[in-house]
């Protein structure tokens, strides 16, 4: 019976996915300072790779706010060819106060990126990026 009602449920599940539109489920495209854009739980977030800086810049995923990083953090692992660097993100002031950011020794195309953001009474989320 059990298994009877678990296959039910994902039945109705995949079938409430199906009348969503695709672009009420993930954000695409660029964002408001010309980077790539990806979800990450209830936000979304611009990637910025610049003069050896990666910059993270969060918004809330309904109302395209920019989201307080004034207490988050994050772990970057990009991955580029063989090669692994990790670079660690720490809130940056900005006019929004809405950037996490942390050195960079390289990164350029077929680069994998992806970051652990951890923001206070949340559960980690996870955002990826391929350039």
């Amino acid at each position: 019976m059990r298994a009877h009602f678990a296959w039910l449920h994902a039945v109705v599940i995949l079938c409430g996915l199906a009348v969503v539109p695709a672009s009420a489920l993930a954000h695409a495209g660029t964002g408001p300072h010309g980077g790539p854009v990806t979800d990450a739980g209830p936000y979304y977030v611009e990637l910025i790779l610049q003069d050896g800086q990666l910059r993270l810049f969060a918004f809330d995923d309904k109302s395209d706010a920019p989201v307080s990083t004034k207490s988050a953090h994050g772990t970057a692992t990009v991955l580029i060819g063989d090669q692994k660097q990790t670079v660690e993100l720490e809130p940056v002031s900005g006019p929004d106060g809405n950037l996490l950011g942390g050195s960079l020794a390289a990164a350029g195309p077929g680069a994998r990126i992806v970051i652990i953001l951890r923001f206070p009474d949340l559960p980690p989320m996870i955002a990826r990026f391929a350039i």
